[in-house]
């Protein structure tokens, strides 16, 4: 049976705002695992249990040949969206702090945006400008911004941040024409299996000095809590809804995570809901309204 418009519609923003909830609790794993493990063997680790698990859930689901001319461009998307995405993030967050992390990941919807406009596949209109300024706003009040100091010595982890942001923007922009003609499963599978190689071959002189039992098992726990959490299932929700809606609202979502991070931090740590948080959320979700409101969910086919 046929879902109707809106029922398909709001079960993309499920998918969303299910996959920030996972890529929000990264920076918070993703330390601990980092004060035990060095960050090439942390990427490598997390990408490579990622493609096994990946693989496997596609060889018991009906498996489905990739094409041969479309071998090259998904290699390419891999590379994009999985070597370099995972290890600028990680290598990035080593060297800076989560504020400065949380905030440079918001710059993603502002990148998406450009990279789809420039590259023509969407058009820029008010709205979603609105949107991502009223979501901007609030993230950055949500995270002091006056804290983001450029002048500090995480100066090379920002950077690499923000190469961060944009590699996974061109990856949200271009996969998607070939995302939409596979199965979900059949493409990330593919993504990661193929961004994989790049991860492993760099981290191979750290994994050769590498010593297992010397990490603590919370930095083992996390580590399989980033592995399915913030990665296997937010990268399934993502492309899910990639194929199903347009690349800058995907993208838009990121705009989520310093929300969820400030109500996980109330729930798990006791921290204080202030006034400032108050307003940081209402400006997000109004950013949303703007954007979302009588928006092209699902976006048209792709040829």
């Amino acid at each position: 049976m046929t879902r109707p418009a809106g029922e398909r519609r709001w079960t993309v923003h499920a998918a969303l705002a299910g996959a920030q909830v996972g890529f929000a609790l990264f920076p918070i794993l993703g330390k601990i695992v980092l004060g035990w493990i060095p960050a090439l063997v942390f990427a490598a680790l997390r990408v490579a249990a990622a493609a096994l698990l990946l693989e496997l859930l596609r060889r018991i689901s009906d498996p489905e040949p990739i094409r041969a001319p479309d071998r090259p461009r998904i290699f390419f998307y891999g590379l994009l969206g999985v070597s370099f995405n995972q290890l600028l993030f990680i290598l990035g967050l080593s060297l800076t702090s989560a504020i400065n992390t949380t905030i440079l990941t918001a710059t993603i919807p502002v990148f998406t945006l450009a990279a789809a406009v420039g590259l023509g596949r969407e058009r820029l209109s008010a709205r979603p400008a609105l949107g991502i300024a009223l979501a901007g706003a609030g993230a950055l009040a949500l995270l002091n911004a006056q804290r983001f100091d450029w002048s500090s010595d995480s100066f090379r982890g920002d950077l690499l941040l923000l190469a961060n942001s944009t590699s996974y923007s061109f990856y949200l922009v271009l996969s998607r024409p070939v995302l939409a003609r596979y199965r979900v499963i059949t493409f990330t599978a593919a993504v990661f299996r193929y961004g994989a190689i790049l991860i492993g071959l760099l981290a191979i002189p750290q994994l050769l000095r590498f010593e297992p039992g010397a990490v603590a098992p919370l930095a083992w726990a996390s580590l399989v809590g980033v592995v399915l959490l913030c990665t296997v299932v937010p990268y399934l929700l993502n492309s899910w809804a990639l194929a199903r809606t347009d690349a800058s609202k995907v993208a838009f979502y990121v705009f989520l995570q310093p929300l969820i991070s400030t109500v996980l931090a109330v729930a798990i740590l006791g921290e204080t809901l202030t006034p400032k948080t108050v307003l940081a959320a209402l400006l997000i979700f109004g950013g949303l309204a703007a954007t979302l409101a009588r928006g092209r969910l699902p976006a048209p086919p792709v040829p």
